[in-house]
């Protein structure tokens, strides 16, 4: 993007010196085909900053696409790495607004903002100081005017920075609010509170609105200011070369150049100013996802592994190769405590089942195994297939977009298959540590019963199994019995 800042900068110089050449030509009478040569110049010009801007836009574009797909990789291993509870409490309608429609907004930072801005670097100053040598008069006014143009930019920058990170809070929690009114929608019906729910939106939608408006009318106001300034500026040079062109101290050939350079020197700035507001949600959205990765990544903790969730249940201990369950009424924070030994183990052998099991949109198989394509371990894939119970699903069958053709069940035992399986895949002589949270909490008493003893062949093969149930588990190791602390 330098370079061909560099070039479109030779470019607009030899377009403004021809165009000039040819406009002075015909007026002194020399007749076209003298003037042909310049004209002809003028065009290849011309063309070739067509050229340059378009590659200018494309290496943007490029650049944008570089920039976001790696920011999103980091920002996910940082949620994974941040653990569940992080999840909860930050919000997963939030998430999604920031890596989807908020970090979009870097094309314009990425595509159009840091070109211009390299292109005003350049541009400006070698403008500026040919005009000077060209028309010293012209020359100070440029360096009159001139710095008039990026101090508005600056303070009507602060005001819109304000309003906009502001603007791109009310999006994240109108979308969080949105999102867990949907998941809850069943339970806000039973209870009849989803009615209230419409008017909660509609204030949150109706505060999203004043705000952006707010962000628009701050944006035209800067765009108009940028405008005026330029404008009057090019017209007090312009005034200074006509009233020399008539007194005869000044050629046209020298006039009609610095006229045409004037506006190219005050046009990179005007774009900039105008530029920022564009970018400005994505640069908000660029910050908030970089304080997550530092989050992960810093404060002593690991970037491979989750925090530690600070709590008063005391951390799990458990035997290796042996299954320890973990029992207790709800809300005892049985699932904080297995997050807690989550934190302490070694995330390269643990093996992680939440409550919720996540399944994408794919096969049975590619659930089990992952989508990354490398080659199936079909020993560790059947023997899952059988300690998971899953006897009523075929490998190749589709789950569908949130397992939904799948019942709550199914899905539980292909999240539990996909937990067997990477236990199983792990090079020889390795041992996992598998932490299930509710692993039979949607099963019959045969599967369930069927699953504890998969796990129990799971520690006769040398792996740890801590589970949370609310079920008993027949042939349990140990049991750990956490109670609601007051």
């Amino acid at each position: 993007m330098v370079a061909l800042a560099v070039i479109n900068m030779a470019l607009t110089l030899g377009f403004a010196w021809n165009l000039s050449s040819f406009v002075a030509s015909m007026f002194a009478g020399h007749g076209l085909s003298l003037s042909m040569p310049a004209l002809n110049a003028f065009v290849g010009f011309g063309l070739a900053r067509a050229l340059t801007a378009w590659l200018q836009e494309w290496l943007g574009g490029f650049s944008a696409a570089a920039a976001k797909s790696e920011l999103r990789n980091r920002t996910l291993d940082a949620v994974v790495a941040l653990g569940p509870e992080w999840v909860a409490t930050r919000g997963t309608g939030n998430l999604h607004a920031l890596l989807t429609q908020q970090l979009d907004a870097l094309d314009a930072y990425f595509a159009k903002f840091l070109p211009q801005l390299v292109y005003t670097a350049l541009i400006t100053p070698v403008f500026t100081v040919v005009i000077f040598t060209t028309d010293p008069i012209s020359g100070w006014s440029l360096l009159l005017t001139l710095p008039l143009v990026p101090l508005f930019m600056l303070l009507i920058g602060w005001a819109t920075q304000n309003v906009q990170q502001k603007q791109m809070l009310a999006l994240g929690a109108l979308t969080g609010h949105f999102v867990d009114a949907l998941r809850g929608l069943t339970t806000l019906r039973v209870f009849g509170r989803a009615e209230h729910q419409v008017d909660a939106i509609a204030v949150s939608a109706n505060q999203y609105r004043e705000r952006t408006m707010k962000v628009l009318r701050i944006s035209f106001l800067s765009g108009f200011a940028l405008e005026l300034i330029a404008s009057l500026s090019v017209a007090l040079i312009a005034v200074s070369i006509g009233l020399r062109l008539v007194n005869g101290n000044l050629t046209l050939l020298t006039g009609l150049f610095v006229l045409l350079l004037a506006p190219e020197a005050y046009l990179p700035l005007r774009i900039v100013g105008a530029l920022f507001h564009t970018s400005a949600e994505g640069v908000a959205a660029a910050g908030q996802v970089l304080d997550i990765i530092d989050e992960a990544g810093g404060k002593g903790g690991s970037a491979n592994a989750p925090k530690a969730a600070s709590s008063s249940v005391p951390a799990l201990a458990f035997e290796r190769s042996q299954l320890t369950v973990v029992h207790g009424p709800s809300g005892a924070g049985k699932t904080t405590a297995l997050n807690r030994l989550r934190a302490m183990l070694d995330p390269a052998t643990t093996v992680w089942l939440p409550q919720r099991v996540g399944l994408m949109d794919g096969t049975v198989e590619q659930n089990i195994v992952g989508f990354h394509g490398q080659p199936v371990n079909q020993e560790a894939l059947t023997k899952s297939f059988a300690l998971a119970a899953i006897d009523d699903l075929l490998a190749s069958q589709p789950v569908g977009q949130d397992a939904k053709l799948l019942s709550g069940g199914q899905a539980q035992r292909v999240g539990l298959a996909r937990a067997f399986y990477a236990a199983l895949n792990l090079p020889a002589n390795t041992s996992a540590t598998l932490l299930l949270d509710e692993p039979i909490s949607a099963q019959d008493s045969k599967r369930a019963a069927h699953i504890g003893g998969a796990l129990l062949e799971l520690t006769k093969l040398g792996h740890s199994v801590v589970t949370v149930s609310h079920q008993p588990i027949s042939g349990a190791h140990a049991t750990i019995a956490v109670e609601v602390t007051q």
